[in-house]
């Protein structure tokens, strides 16, 4: 084995961030009713957050959905 180099590759899946609990149908239904329907934008933002944290999204993802911080959307 002169003159090669052996490389070994190891994929290691990132550990998810931070995510909400699981909702409960009714749960999730008021914040879905309160994003089509307030006109109180920091209820429609945060309603937003949760419901995109509940689908899995990364809170780096959501921070640039919403223009929030990662601290902001991490909480």
């Amino acid at each position: 084995m002169a003159g090669r180099l052996l490389v070994e590759v190891v994929l290691v899946a990132r550990q998810p961030e931070v995510f909400v609990r699981a909702l409960e149908p009714e749960q999730a239904q008021r914040l879905v009713k309160i994003t089509r329907s307030t006109k109180d934008r920091v209820r429609l933002r945060r309603a937003g957050i949760v419901l995109a944290s509940v689908q899995g999204r990364a809170a780096s993802e959501i921070a640039i959905m919403f223009a929030a911080t990662r601290g902001t959307c991490g909480r």
